[in-house]
């Protein structure tokens, strides 16, 4: 006498086809303290970046390279302005005692009407200072006042260099004149004048405030 078994045909449950028990966060929670991550999470925190060879790079190592680009880009902006300023400074010293003159007068113009703008608007006295107190604020000014000359040098370079060809003019005129026996010592004098005159506009403006 023979049974015949019913055929029982079990299928293992595989992850594709989602057969298995989802498990509840809060139980993982329980056994295993942090919860599982999805699949969208799992992308996002195994994401790398990758450089041209192939190899991943590092946050540190991206963060890395755009701070390089800035300071890169920083740097040829930098350097533009210091061969532009040394470009000008060089045609300029082609016209020789000309240039040099004109670059001087200008930069007279600048100290004596940035000083008396400084002095008496930007920051003007509360009142009498004692002598120690306006040779102080003297210097402070001063001191303001050249770190502005030194951004707008360049400025001052090419305002130099377009009124170069008037001041070899004027110094021609003023050479022979005057009777000097060259251009560099009729600039050598006008150059004395410019600074007596700034040296006596600062005195005059701190004995004032005395």
């Amino acid at each position: 006498m023979s049974i015949s078994l019913p055929n029982f045909t079990t299928t293992a449950p595989t992850i594709a086809d989602n057969r298995l028990p989802a498990v509840k966060s809060a139980t993982w929670a329980r056994f295993f303290g942090t919860p599982p991550l999805k699949k969208n999470n799992l992308r996002s925190s195994c994401s790398l970046h990758f450089d041209d060879s192939g190899s991943p790079e590092s946050p540190e190592l991206i963060g890395n390279s755009v701070t390089d680009q800035d300071q890169g880009s920083s740097e040829n902006s930098g350097k533009l302005q210091r061969i532009s300023s040394n470009e000008i400074l060089g045609r300029l010293k082609r016209y020789g005692v000309s240039g040099i003159l004109a670059y001087g007068l200008l930069n007279t113009i600048y100290y004596l009407t940035t000083f008396l703008i400084v002095w008496f608007y930007v920051t003007p006295p509360p009142g009498k200072l004692g002598y120690l107190t306006a040779i102080g604020r003297f210097f402070k000014v001063m001191g303001a006042v050249w770190a502005g000359s030194q951004v707008t040098k360049l400025i001052r370079a090419g305002g130099a260099l377009a009124l170069a060809p008037f001041v070899e003019r004027g110094l021609s005129w003023f050479t022979t004149k005057f009777g000097f026996e060259s251009q560099a010592k009729s600039c050598m004098a006008i150059a004395g004048i410019c600074f007596a005159l700034a040296l006596f506009v600062f005195f005059v403006v701190t004995l004032i405030c005395i």
